[in-house]
């Protein structure tokens, strides 16, 4: 009986002891990747689809003149955190700002294809995926006189999925435009911009992808992040080139040799792995990567 109870003790204090050391959230901090540059997301439309093109384009440019294309993304923003538990957060007001679209009797169907844990992109809210993306196809399917049909896949294969769809199809997922996409699908123009950061540990924050060069470094699959790091960690690096202060084009390589790249189909469970210490650091992007620190744990 004394074994039995010391070993109940023992297992105790492990367990006392294991979430004593559990980081959470707000142990960790993102920083701006300071030698990458900025990227642009734009919808993915199945290519020589020209009238699909033309009227997702028409929303897009309509909503980020106007700044309508700011007020929802300042809208899901702060929704997602506030769903999320976020401290301090409120339940915002839409406002004038449309939510909900009535498709009324179409029977055309526009395919969305995405991934839900991208907020304020695309997020589930009360079993339904909503978002900044979701909102600028609801509002496309409407002026088209149809309606959408959203499919929540894995990110790295949405270009697939858009490719190969029959009907009108769309990838809607906060997608960097790049020209490795651009031979899969046509992308409209530019709706949003980010930078991409490296979220680690607060007390020995990582802001270069060159400083995850050792470390093991969770990314989304497929993702710019992904791409970017798997580029850097090979011999000849990830490279871009940039305007210099003479107005010519300049070459810049990106090295994180010895890193180790750790995938995963959702940044909730790299954010797990990070705070149990399995990786040392996240690349991804900025607006999402603060969404979800901001969630009280």
């Amino acid at each position: 009986m004394k074994k039995i109870i010391s070993l109940i003790l023992v297992v105790l204090m492990l367990a006392l002891v294991v979430t004593s050391c559990a980081k959470k959230n707000s142990d960790f901090v993102a920083k701006d990747a300071t030698d990458l540059i900025q990227e642009d997301f734009g919808i993915a439309v199945q290519k020589g689809n020209s009238e699909l093109l033309e009227a997702v384009n028409k929303v897009v440019d309509k909503w980020v003149e106007d700044g309508t294309m700011t007020e929802y993304v300042d809208y899901y923003t702060a929704l997602s955190d506030f769903e999320a538990g976020a401290e301090g957060a409120t339940e915002p007001d839409a406002g004038d700002l449309k939510t909900s679209w009535d498709f009324g009797s179409a029977t055309e169907t526009i395919v969305v294809y995405t991934e839900s844990g991208f907020a304020p992109f695309e997020f589930i809210s009360n079993g339904k995926v909503i978002g900044v993306d979701i909102a600028i196809m609801s509002q496309v399917a409407l002026d088209m006189g149809k309606k959408i049909e959203i499919k929540d896949v894995a990110f790295d294969t949405i270009p697939t999925c858009v490719e190969n769809d029959s009907g009108d199809a769309v990838g809607a997922a906060g997608m960097t435009i790049t020209d490795e996409r651009k031979e899969t699908v046509d992308f409209s123009n530019i709706y949003y911009s980010s930078t991409l950061v490296v979220v680690s540990d607060k007390d020995k924050a990582i802001s270069s992808v060159k400083d995850l060069a050792g470390l093991k470094v969770a990314v989304q699959e497929g993702t710019s992040g992904d791409l970017i790091i798997s580029d850097a960690v090979e011999s000849d690096g990830y490279k871009y080139t940039v305007e210099n202060d003479d107005g010519e084009e300049e070459e810049v390589v990106i090295k994180a040799e010895g890193a180790e790249v750790v995938r995963y189909k959702q940044y909730a469970l790299a954010l797990e792995d990070l705070k149990s210490g399995r990786v040392d650091a996240i690349l991804m992007d900025k607006l999402p990567a603060l969404t979800m620190l901001a969630v009280a744990d």
